[in-house]
């Protein structure tokens, strides 16, 4: 191997190592460095070899070879725009954390949703005898036990077993048609109940919520009407905002107004009537304001439970009313003699 030879070999070697330099030039230098470490010692042993063919006859032309070299790193090609390492380390992440938020938040989902499936079933029994009454009656009277029939005993024994039964239904495995329609079923059920507590109860009325009582009026009686419902009674006054007692009031025919019953009051304490008597007894329900007592009992609304002592209103105050303001009346004066 003559000299000459290995030192066109050599100076082939570094010209084509500056090609591919050159052709990497656009690589952030730790890059380029990394690439052309192994191409300077495979150059330096492909010119100590007894080969006089070209260099770039052995490995290809600059250009394909630092091609080559770009597409074994995963680095772009040239020209192409590259991303900046942090932009990318910050994509990655980004990927990585959003799937496993998205994995971990479903997840705890379906083990939340599992563990509240028993309660469900509970509301589920609750509700299938709850929300009829609730959408057919005062509501106020069937919450939180439903009354129906005006029972509650009955409303105790109907929930205990529509709980039973649904807490069965629940646990058994179905197929998945009657699984979709139970489940449809349940929803519908439950949006039902939550427009009979919108629609109908909104907690006890700080007043009253009337409803008829027929040992308060004879049949033939109706009680009044306003446009913002049943009247329960009446408070006169005088014309300059004294408040009156026992005022007896009558319609255009002479015919006694009567007014319904008031029947709850915000202590949930029961009341009765104390009406005037009459000479003969009798006692006169068209007088006005009316009276209500404490019932004697001392039980609650339901007249089931007795109410704790101290827990009920002795006096009923009247309600604050704007009074008009009448035009005081001028005196004439008297004609002279």
């Amino acid at each position: 191997m003559s000299a000459p030879a290995v030192a066109d070999r050599t100076r082939q070697a570094q010209d084509y190592l500056a090609a591919v330099e050159h052709e990497l030039a656009d690589l952030p230098v730790d890059d380029r460095s990394a690439l052309l470490e192994d191409l300077a010692a495979h150059l330096e042993a492909l010119a100590a070899e007894d080969d006089d063919r070209d260099i770039a006859v052995r490995l290809g032309t600059p250009a394909s070879y630092a091609a080559d070299l770009r597409a074994a790193a995963g680095l772009p090609a040239r020209g192409a725009p590259r991303p900046s390492a942090l932009a990318g380390l910050r994509e990655r992440l980004g990927e990585v954390t959003a799937q496993e938020a998205v994995t971990v938040a479903v997840r705890e989902s379906r083990r939340l949703l599992g563990e509240l499936r028993p309660a469900w079933w509970v509301l589920r029994g609750y509700l299938l005898i709850s929300v009829p009454c609730l959408l057919t009656s005062d509501a106020v009277r069937d919450f939180p036990v439903p009354a129906p029939l005006g029972s509650r005993l009955l409303g105790v024994l109907l929930v205990a077993a529509a709980v039973a039964g649904s807490v069965a239904l629940g646990r058994r495995t179905l197929p998945k048609p009657r699984r979709v329609l139970v489940g449809v079923a349940g929803g519908l059920l439950g949006a039902l109940g939550v427009l009979a507590a919108l629609n109908g109860w909104s907690g006890v009325t700080p007043e009253y919520v009337y409803v008829a009582d027929s040992s308060s009026a004879p049949d033939e009686l109706n009680p009044l009407i306003s446009r913002y419902g049943p009247v329960t009674d009446i408070h006169p006054y005088a014309a300059d905002g004294t408040p009156l007692e026992d005022v007896l009031l009558y319609d255009q025919d002479g015919r006694p107004l009567h007014v319904g019953f008031q029947q709850w009051w915000a202590d949930g304490c029961a009341r009765v009537l104390d009406q005037p008597l009459a000479a003969d007894g009798v006692a006169v329900p068209n007088a006005y304001p009316q009276d209500y007592v404490l019932d004697p009992a001392g039980v609650d609304l339901s007249r089931s439970v007795p109410r704790p002592a101290g827990s009920c209103v002795e006096d009923l105050p009247r309600p604050q009313v704007p009074l008009p303001t009448f035009p005081s009346e001028s005196v004439a004066p008297a004609p002279a003699d």
